[in-house]
Formats: C-alpha cells, sequence, structure tokens
C-alpha cells in the first residue's frame, strides 16, 4: 500500500509539473510596435481590441508570394471591416540593417497603395514569432487568427488554398460572433 501511494504522489506531481509547463507555454502573440508601410503606427495585441486580427508572417524573401496569396484573398475579403484587422508582417530582424531600407522599399514598391496600411514590416522579435508561429519552412507564409486579446485561435501555414481561407473565414466568423450569453441577454 505504500509503495502505491508513493507512486501515486509521484505520478502526481510529475503530472503537475506537465501542466504547469503547458500553461507557461503560452500562444498570446508578442508585444510588438511597429510601423506600417502607409506610415500607421501599430502595437499588437493592444490595437485589436474589440477586434479579430489576421496576421501573416513571412521569413524570408522567397516566402513573400506565398504570404501575397494570403494578402490578396484578405484585402478581397475584408477591405473596410471595422471588426477585423490584417496585416502581412515581413519579420527582417536577420536582413542585415545596411540594406533594409532597400528590402523595404523593394517591398513597398510590389503593395498597392491601399494595402500599404496592412503592411508592418518587422526589424525585432523574430525568435518570439518564429515560436507562436511554429516555424518550419522559410519559403511558407504563417497565417495567425488572433482574438481581441491576442490569443492565437487558429493558424497555419503554407500557400493559401480554397479550403485553407474557408477554414480561415470560419474562425474569424467565429471570433466576431456573439456570444451565447450575450445573445440569450
Amino acid at each position: 500500500m505504500r509503495l502505491v501511494w508513493g507512486q501515486l504522489v509521484l505520478a502526481m506531481a510529475l503530472l503537475g509539473g506537465g501542466l504547469a509547463g503547458a500553461q507557461s507555454q503560452s500562444s498570446r502573440i508578442p508585444v510588438t510596435h511597429g510601423t506600417t508601410l502607409s506610415g500607421t503606427q501599430v502595437t499588437l495585441p493592444d490595437d485589436l481590441r474589440g477586434r479579430v486580427g489576421v496576421l501573416v508572417l513571412g521569413f524570408s524573401k522567397s516566402s513573400g508570394d506565398v504570404c501575397k496569396g494570403w494578402g490578396q484573398r484578405l484585402a478581397a475579403s475584408y477591405p473596410a471591416s471595422s471588426g477585423v484587422m490584417y496585416y502581412q508582417m515581413p519579420v527582417l530582424e536577420s536582413v542585415p540593417k545596411l540594406i533594409r531600407g532597400m528590402v523595404v522599399k523593394s517591398i513597398r514598391s510590389g503593395v498597392p497603395e491601399s494595402e500599404l496600411v496592412h503592411f508592418m514590416p518587422m526589424f525585432a522579435g523574430e525568435s518570439e514569432w518564429r515560436k507562436i508561429a511554429r516555424y518550419a519552412n522559410a519559403d511558407d507564409a504563417y497565417v495567425l487568427v488572433v482574438d481581441g486579446d491576442g490569443q492565437v485561435r487558429w493558424q497555419t501555414s503554407g500557400k493559401v488554398t480554397d479550403a485553407g481561407f474557408g477554414a480561415l473565414k470560419e474562425q474569424v466568423a467565429a471570433l466576431r460572433a456573439p456570444t451565447s450569453s450575450s445573445a440569450t441577454k
């Protein structure tokens, strides 16, 4: 009996330690300050309060075209939505500082004027963003659907597909829908 009790206590301690570790691995996006290509100052997740955010991250030059596909669909689906904010976020921290200006100028030249407000180059926090995006392939786009508190509620990576974008839209709609408790009041 004593042996069983000792094993039970050990098992509970291990389980408790595992749960504590899982809780500390937050799925909340890092606090990020940036400026869009239109000059708008953005602070995430603060600027998402009361909205749903869709963030499309790219970690290499070759991921740009993959991100562009997601961005075009977002622009078509949420052109002037006050409830959905979306940003394409090329992560440029590892680009040498000497050439960052040229890289941003090159990116800007390929972005339609109406989409400049939705492009926010990132110059810091790459390791945090890689972790939250579950980075695996430099050539992929990493897409996060985030609630107003900055919690990642859905994510995917790779090229945009009809099924993938449909799933994204379902997640956005679910986050925008009033909760059942507020609907019954």
